[in-house]
């Protein structure tokens, strides 16, 4: 237990990061518990690690068409993601150059221009400012529009998944995800893949990095946390997310990968899609693959899950984003996604399995719910700084990776371990105190 001498009132952003260095040790497994209540890390990580690094904005099936947008937040600032007549996804900050109104407050839509409805300045979804009302009168004939073009964000995309990121010095989107790239395939582009409807939104009083610690290694909670399942006859036992590997990569990505599974639970008639679009070991891990649960840093966790569906195997694919909105708040954004060459009696099938398991009336999501929000309740306040309350995160620091496995990473041959919770934390600390 380690304890700070520092007066919490006098305590600035310097001294907090300090601190940090000081406190923070992800390679003994000791993590404070006051990185999930103290406000003081939730302004330096925006400024840190949300304003510096790729964050996930959605799937590029939202916006299929020309002139169709979607609004979405970039660490907490509005963004319009637009596909312009060219075909080009752009990103323009949702705020008009003339006297900073948000320019578009629709959720998705389809338009090729935007207008202020505070003054009426009009811009095409390029950006490009095209109209000022009453412009020779009140400005004059040399007036100059090219200046008042809409500031544009940097948008890239992996297999359909779309980020954006401020940094404008950020590395490539692919060098970002590096050797994590080989698991999105399977997640993402293993087939054309779609979005069902609007994603859900949700609000759960909780810290953020609650639900990226989660997703990123944490199958240690399914047999007590989830233990009704196996009351229910949904799985054979409380062991049974033991089974198959935990691997991380560099920048703090990580997930666990559960297998064998006894049935190929995807649709049968694309076997041929998904070997046209995976290499023959990514076919393998797919065909044999229970699961698949992780977090891309800093907040995109994703799964692949399935259950019985009318007496068949169906799985279900969604990504969601644990979007701060305060230390002790966060906004869930959830995607279901699906292969778009399935049948419609499959995809019908595949949501129902989502939404039974993991959407906000879902088992696992209300389980899962309420130990975030109590687990951010007891560490907010000064109390845990002060004490120097530490989390435990040595679970496997005795185990050694394996060398056989087909994919790359680091990786370990079953799934109880915390091995990817301390990567990620790794990396985050990286991140605040560089």
């Amino acid at each position: 237990m380690m304890k700070t001498n520092i007066k919490l009132e006098e305590m600035s952003q310097t001294d907090m990061i300090d601190y940090l260095k000081e406190s923070v040790q992800p390679e003994s497994g000791a993590i404070p518990a006051f990185l999930l209540g103290d406000p003081k890390v939730y302004d330096i990580e925006h400024k840190k690690v949300f304003l510096k690094t790729w964050l996930f904005i959605g799937h590029e099936s939202e916006i299929p068409n020309k002139n169709d947008f979607i609004t979405r937040a970039i660490a907490g600032y509005s963004v319009i993601i637009t596909r312009g007549a060219d075909g080009e996804i752009r990103g323009l900050y949702n705020m008009c150059t003339h006297r900073g109104m948000k320019l578009c407050r629709a959720d998705a839509g389809n338009k090729s221009s935007f207008t202020c409805p505070y003054h009426g300045f009009n811009f095409k979804n390029t950006g490009d400012c095209i109209g000022v009302p009453l412009q020779k009168d009140l400005y004059g004939e040399g007036f100059d529009k090219s200046g008042l073009g809409l500031h544009k964000i940097r948008i890239e995309s992996y297999k359909g998944l779309m980020f954006g990121t401020w940094n404008d010095e950020a590395e490539p989107l692919v060098d970002f995800l590096g050797d994590f790239k080989w698991y999105l395939d399977i997640l993402a582009g293993r087939a054309q893949m779609e979005v069902i409807g609007p994603p859900q939104r949700f609000i759960i009083q909780s810290n953020w990095k609650i639900g990226a610690d989660n997703f990123v290694g944490d199958s240690y909670h399914t047999m007590v946390t989830h233990g009704s399942i196996v009351k229910l006859g949904m799985v054979p036992s409380a062991t049974y997310s033991k089974k198959g590997y935990q691997i991380y990569t560099k920048n703090g990505h990580g997930l666990n990968l559960g297998t064998p599974n006894p049935d190929f639970a995807f649709p049968e008639e694309l076997k041929e899609e998904y070997k046209s679009n995976l290499t023959e070991e990514q076919y393998d891990v797919l065909f044999n693959l229970k699961n698949m649960i992780g977090n891309i840093f800093p907040n995109l966790s994703f799964l692949i899950s399935h259950t019985k569906v009318k007496g068949q195997l169906i799985s279900n694919t969604s990504v969601r984003l644990w979007r701060p909105v305060d230390v002790d708040k966060m906004e869930v954004i959830t995607w279901f996604l699906v292969e778009k060459n399935a049948s419609d009696d499959w995809k019908r099938r595949s949501r129902e399995s989502f939404i039974l398991t993991f959407s906000p009336s879902g088992i696992f999501e209300q389980d899962d719910t309420e130990v975030f929000t109590d687990i951010t309740a007891a560490a907010a306040g000064p109390m845990p700084l002060v004490k120097g309350l530490t989390y435990n995160y040595t679970m496997g620091l005795h185990r050694k990776p394996v060398a056989d496995f087909i994919g790359p990473g680091v990786v370990f041959d079953d799934k109880f371990t915390e091995a990817n919770q301390r990567n990620f934390y790794r990396y985050w600390l990286d991140l605040m105190t560089s």
